[in-house]
């Protein structure tokens, strides 16, 4: 399905709604993106880690997550540390996502 690799999720800004962010997964397999809206809380941070956990746990390896630069730092701390505890460091930034 994924040729070894790891499945790679990528967070980005909705940028008409200020503090709510956008999820997506493409799958090859299925030709189809799955997506999360959530916003900068505790329930956005739990549901944030719920996709990931489901994605993981779909194709038995931890998921990769890319950032958009401008999301970095996030204000809430529950979000941080779910990113944290998926692998994500407050310093990483990934290439412009389009």
């Amino acid at each position: 399905m994924m040729n070894g690799r790891r499945p790679t999720v990528r967070i980005q800004a909705i940028a008409e709604n200020p503090g709510r962010f956008i999820v997506l997964f493409n799958t090859e397999f299925f030709n189809a993106t799955y997506a999360l809206t959530f916003g900068e809380s505790v329930t956005g941070a739990l549901a944030l880690h719920r996709f990931a956990k489901m994605i993981e746990n779909q194709y038995g390896k931890q998921v990769n997550i890319q950032l958009s630069g401008e999301l970095l730092p996030f204000r809430s701390e529950a979000v941080k540390d779910i990113l944290t505890g998926l692998g994500v460091t407050e310093t990483e930034k990934s290439p412009a996502i389009g």
